[in-house]
């Protein structure tokens, strides 16, 4: 038989864990340093050199360059300073079904940063981490439409509307840039650095994905004279992903990922830090494809048998971007004192999916380090804002599979004279959204002898509960069309009870 095919490459989720890694080690404080006397605060960043699947399992290797601030204590004088410590990792998740032929998308998101003091000369460091796995598989399905040499082939067939996966690509590319202090200041050690990355941007054109983004540093430091003092930067990221057959149409995922990052002070006299970060862009890219599906056949001349299984294909993959904004004034609580440095950390807590809307609620949270005792010494202050934000995403359903992603293209804080601090802030979501079809695919078609003679001319059937015209016609070889005109029936709709009189199907097979 010559069978009639489409074919669609369907990239499937076949395993999804959510796991949590816990690194840590003991520092020892350098010796050109002074004593912990206590511990401010720590963060981190971090970094993933290599993920990889294997049978039942998967790894992922990685480090967090974690940055203690410690108020030090030195011939009676205290002073601010700071650790930088590098937590190496090497996570294995275990996961049933995982194949070494799988494509993982894992995300990272460091959630806790703790230092703890074991003496003034030695802290534990611990960084937890939150591990959101995914592991695809890329499959080539091919969908029989039609057996060109059967005339009389009664097809129940369906036009569903899916997303074919074109391809995935991956590229690294490098940041480099050499950021200035204020030319007054002598550093004598970066205390703490703060990346995001933003602006994420994707073009499409000549089988080519350009994907552009901005890495954002924030860096607190240390000048020999004991100020407290930051500096800013914005480095461009440019990638390019070549991809066959790509459009402007189609929809792309992209996934940026820190690998290495190297950030170290110049020469005293050049005044500036010299920063060079290796990003790994991912991408994988879609397109709606309108596909004939038989969900059953047969031939009222002609034995056929096949088998059938089930495949999960994607829908409805649509991307969307808004903005939760934050314009407002708090109270700080901290008198006259300077604050140098703020953290943002948005938690989502929920989210709830209506049919073309998104209603995501959590919290802002801001970790604010400042000068206390005037300017003696340092601590922080923390403040939550509220979260509830209606997001418009069109073709948005209530059964969606989401991702959100979030980035903070802006975070900016000003001290207001009567102890106010006006606050801007605002959190970009990245969602994406797609929904899943289960399809019956018939596969593995065959023709047998054909053991029924039908020796009748007509059959009376009555019509049962779980009937229908199709149900009748492939039982008794004939056809819903030749049922419905002997029949005098309008439409297909059946009821139980009925009387069809069914003739003998006579057609010449070509």
């Amino acid at each position: 038989m010559e069978l009639e095919k489409n074919n669609l490459t369907i990239n499937q989720i076949v395993a999804q864990k959510l796991d949590t890694a816990i690194c840590e080690g003991d520092c020892i404080v350098p010796d050109i340093k002074p004593d912990i006397f206590s511990i401010i605060t720590s963060s981190g960043i971090v970094n993933i050199y290599k993920k990889e699947v294997m049978d039942g399992k998967v790894r992922i290797d990685g480090a967090v360059n974690t940055y203690t601030m410690y108020i030090a204590e030195e011939d009676g004088r205290r002073e601010i300073r700071s650790i930088n410590y590098v937590l190496d990792f090497s996570q294995i998740i275990n996961i049933e079904n995982a194949e070494s032929d799988m494509i993982p998308e894992i995300q990272t998101t460091l959630k806790t940063v703790e230092a703890r003091m074991i003496n003034e000369r030695k802290i534990n460091v611990k960084a937890i981490l939150d591990l959101d796995i995914k592991l695809f598989t890329n499959t080539n399905e091919e969908f029989i439409t039609g057996i060109a040499d059967i005339n009389d082939l009664q097809k129940m067939d369906s036009n569903i509307r899916v997303n074919s996966l074109i391809g995935t690509g991956r590229t690294k590319t490098q940041a480099k840039e050499t950021v200035a202090i204020d030319s007054i200041d002598n550093l004598a050690e970066i205390l703490k650095v703060n990346l995001e990355i933003t602006n994420r941007d994707t073009k499409i054109s000549y089988n080519k994905i350009l994907a552009k983004a901005d890495t954002k540093l924030k860096i607190l430091y240390l000048t020999d004279d004991g100020r407290i003092n930051e500096t800013f930067a914005s480095i461009p990221v440019v990638g390019f992903i070549d991809m066959q057959d790509i459009s402007e149409e189609n929809v792309c995922d992209m996934q940026y990922e820190v690998k290495n990052m190297i950030i170290k002070p110049n020469g005293v006299g050049e005044h500036s830090i010299y920063v060079e970060m290796e990003i790994e862009i991912t991408a994988s890219a879609y397109e709606t494809k309108e596909i004939n599906i038989i969900q059953d056949l047969y031939s009222p001349s002609r034995n056929l048998v096949f088998e059938q299984k089930q495949v999960r294909a994607m829908q409805n993959k649509i991307n969307y971007t808004g903005t939760f904004s934050i314009r407002e004034k708090q109270l700080l609580n901290i008198g006259d004192e300077k604050v140098y440095d703020a953290d943002v950390k948005v938690d989502i807590e929920n989210y709830r999916i209506l049919n073309d809307e998104i209603i995501i609620n959590g919290n802002v949270n801001i970790v604010f380090i400042h000068s206390l005792n005037n300017m003696q010494e340092i601590g922080t202050s923390q403040m939550q804002l509220p979260l509830e934000y209606k997001m418009t995403c069109k073709g948005m359903r209530l059964e969606s599979n989401v991702k959100i992603d979030i980035d903070l293209p802006l975070q900016d804080f000003a001290i207001l004279p009567n102890g106010e601090i006006e606050i801007k802030i605002d959190v970009e979501f990245m969602i994406k959204s797609s929904t899943e079809v289960e399809i019956n695919e018939i596969c593995n078609i065959k023709e047998e002898e054909n053991s029924n003679n039908n020796n009748y001319n007509m059959v009376i059937y009555f019509t049962k509960k779980e009937d229908s015209l199709w149900k009748i016609a492939k039982e008794f070889s004939s056809t819903v069309e030749s049922i419905k005109t002997y029949n005098e029936l309008a439409s297909d709709e059946i009821t139980p009870g009925m009387q069809l009189f069914i003739t003998k199907y006579v057609g010449v097979n070509g």
